[in-house]
């Protein structure tokens, strides 16, 4: 087992400018290790000897060793030292490249859940509470997600946040609450493909209306309102999925009076990952008598945690309470408990740092391939949706990624009935785990791209 490493002496000083020193530390064998630098097994220097070499103390290095640990990158040998971990798989290259799966990738969200577990599994008290059935959680959940809602600047008051097992819940709920069969609900041309399974379940009269540049376009919306007794219009302004259209405040501001003239309400999704410095407050919080507000971490932390929430109006939460217990007795509270704590801890609010850097850097490089090859993409999030001219049809293309094992979507998924309104392809970000996996997925996709230049050389 090789011990010799080097530690960077010049790089530790720059990551000391912005980090404690145990912490710089940390994060520059994490970095190693992430580039190969630092191979499973490896054993680190001795604590004395790498305190000598940064001129520390010892605690210092002992501080950094034990962060490693527990985010799981080291782990410790009782009297031998301090290994590398066992990191993730090493990529097949045969493995599809997934550009569909609207997801994070992994990097670390299993270290910081393991970690909530172990202090879960020894808090007896809290165990106790867990396992008694509660309608909408304990009295804890709600102060711990509010106070971590509030720190993104969204403040709720009298309203209890409505816990569902996941946003897909979440929707169906609001709409099994305000509408029967029959009913009109209007939705973006393009939107969430559950949003049509939810409607069809409840026999739903659904109607489209397209998207523009800052929105809903609110004249073709106030048209449907003219002609029929609309009782939702569901919304995606953050981030619209798949377009990336960002809802403008004047659309916005002008729903929100369509919505009182016709007596509507607003369902607004905001499940769709937006980078911090893009993120913004929701219409909610200014018009919480009219707009039921559905949200999850599916998109931010881990999808199978299932973890959504709902705030509605306080005339409505009653009955968006009772029709939950509907359909489950009670929301199983283990993973909003394991997330409660994980909020609490320093190494969620890194993780999400750590996701939100990966996220623009693969914004940057995918921009930068597109580009290359003529092409432009409108980027937001996880997302990037590519329009293409018609000489390129959207299923030729996406076969042709497939081929070359690279899975996209194509936009007629995300149209009512599959109708083919737009020509256009959603890549999404994060379902490679690994910037390896990644970068393979972009060398595929630029061989298809070299494959479409060559062939429209030998036509001219």
């Amino acid at each position: 087992m090789n011990t010799i490493w080097r530690v960077d002496i010049h790089e530790f000083h720059l990551l000391c400018k912005t980090n404690s020193k145990y912490q710089a530390l940390a994060l520059l064998i994490e970095r190693v290790v992430q580039s190969g630098g630092l191979s499973s097994e490896q054993k680190l220097p001795a604590q004395r000897i790498l305190a000598d070499k940064l001129k520390v103390t010892h605690g210092t290095v002992t501080r950094a060793y034990d962060l490693l640990v527990k985010r799981g990158i080291a782990y410790a040998k009782l009297g031998a030292g301090t290994y590398i971990k066992q990191q993730a798989q090493p990529l097949d290259e045969f493995d599809d490249t997934d550009f569909a799966s609207s997801m994070m990738p992994l990097m670390g969200q299993q270290q910081i859940i393991a970690n909530q577990m172990l202090l879960l599994a020894n808090d007896q008290s809290a165990l106790d509470v867990l396992l008694r059935y509660k309608l909408n959680g304990d009295v804890s959940h709600q102060q711990r997600f509010k106070a971590w809602l509030g720190q993104k600047g969204l403040q709720i008051a009298k309203q209890d946040l409505i816990f569902c097992q996941g946003a897909q819940q979440g929707i169906y709920t609001v709409l099994d609450v305000l509408t029967k069969p029959g009913d009109v609900v209007v939705h973006e041309s393009l939107c969430y493909p559950g949003f049509y399974q939810a409607c069809d379940a409840l026999g739903l009269n659904t109607q489209s209306v397209d998207i523009t540049d800052e929105g809903i376009d609110l004249a073709k919306l106030e048209d449907v309102c003219q002609h029929n007794n609309v009782k939702a219009v569901y919304i995606t302004p953050n981030c619209q999925n798949p377009t990336n259209v960002r809802y403008s405040e004047r659309v916005l501001n002008d729903l929100l009076a369509l919505s009182k003239r016709y007596n509507f309400f607003i369902i607004e999704d905001d499940v769709n990952y937006c980078l911090p410095e893009k993120w913004r407050l929701p219409l909610w919080q200014s018009a919480n008598d009219r707009v039921f507000y559905v949200a999850s971490l599916s998109k931010y932390f881990a999808g199978g945690l299932r973890t959504g929430y709902i705030l509605a109006p306080v005339l409505w939460q009653q009955a968006v309470l009772k029709s939950v217990h509907s359909q489950c007795w009670s929301v199983s509270m283990m993973n909003f408990e394991l997330l409660a704590r994980a909020f609490e801890d320093a190494e969620f609010a890194r993780n999400q740092e750590l996701l939100a850097d990966e996220i623009r850097w693969r914004i940057n490089a995918l921009k930068s391939l597109l580009d290359k090859y003529g092409l432009s993409a409108h980027f937001f999030g996880l997302n990037a949706y590519l329009q293409l001219p018609a000489s390129l049809p959207m299923h030729s293309l996406a076969n042709q990624l497939k081929a070359h094992r690279v899975i996209v979507r194509t936009a007629d998924v995300f149209s009512q009935n599959g109708a083919a309104q737009h020509n256009a392809l959603r890549f999404t970000l994060g379902g490679p785990q690994t910037r390896n996996a990644f970068e393979l997925g972009l060398e595929r996709v630029e061989q298809v791209l070299l494959n479409l230049n060559q062939e429209l050389d030998v036509v001219i």
